[in-house]
């Protein structure tokens, strides 16, 4: 007699279910961490900076200090300095790209001075003081303004975001959230009065150029994996801008 011979039972395939729920995690649920830094971030410029007083000063330290406690927890969490963009290893990549944009908006304003002055003046600049003026094109917009939104932006929204989404739509959500930062100054009063109709499409405008900004910004930070490369772009259009625009008034 022969034994009888037993077949293996076939194992079963296996099935989506909680498993694999669990070991990878759903869009929505990768979006979150991400989109929590940017309603952090819109609350903060849209609702408590308005309700500062109206002091450029104040706003520019509000603005270091929640920066910084933003770089604070994110460390905690586990964030790393490559991953807000100011790992050793990417300054010198940042500060060519960072140094040639700004060589770029230098270059770019003086022509504009030359040839087209009437361009950049500003009617919000007038009656400022030349002192007031180097405070702001010196000091505030660099450290207030422009490494503070950077850090903030293509730092820790942008660090984070990479950790858990694809680059474009990492890119993507980092420039919205920038366009939607500029809200209040979009809808708030303009320099000359205009039409509602007008208003509404100078404050589009407005969020439709930061939105463009963001993405170069944003491109510029995965370009050269550091955070000073979007900087220094952002320091020529601001900083160099205003100065240019001051000394065009003086003239």
């Amino acid at each position: 007699m022969t034994a009888p011979q037993h077949t293996a039972t076939p194992a079963r395939p296996a099935t989506a279910g909680a498993d694999d729920e669990e070991a990878v995690p759903s869009h929505w649920r990768r979006l979150a961490p991400a989109a929590i830094v940017a309603g952090v971030l819109l609350l903060w410029s849209n609702v408590v900076l308005p309700a500062l007083p109206a002091d450029a000063v104040l706003k520019a330290l509000f603005n270091l200090g929640g920066v910084a406690a933003m770089v604070t927890v994110a460390r905690l969490l586990g964030v790393t300095w490559a991953d807000l963009g100011v790992g050793r290893g990417t300054w010198a990549a940042g500060l060519r790209w960072g140094g040639a944009a700004i060589g770029v908006a230098v270059l770019g304003y003086g022509g504009v001075l030359l040839l087209a002055p009437d361009l950049l003046e500003n009617p919000q600049l007038a009656g400022a003081s030349p002192g007031a003026l180097l405070l702001r094109g010196l000091v505030l917009i660099p450290l207030g303004t422009v490494l503070a939104e950077e850090l903030a932006f293509r730092g820790v929204l942008h660090g984070r975001s990479v950790r858990a989404l694809p680059v474009r739509t990492a890119l993507g959500v980092s420039a919205v959230a920038f366009g939607l930062w500029h809200l209040t100054v979009a809808f708030g009063p303009s320099a000359v009065p205009l039409p509602p109709t007008l208003h509404w499409t100078s404050a589009l405008t407005v969020l439709g150029v930061t939105v463009a900004g963001g993405l170069a910004l944003g491109w510029l930070r995965h370009r050269t994996g550091s955070v000073l490369a979007p900087i220094g772009l952002h320091l020529g259009t601001n900083a160099v801008g205003l100065v240019a625009a001051g000394v065009a008034l003086a003239h």
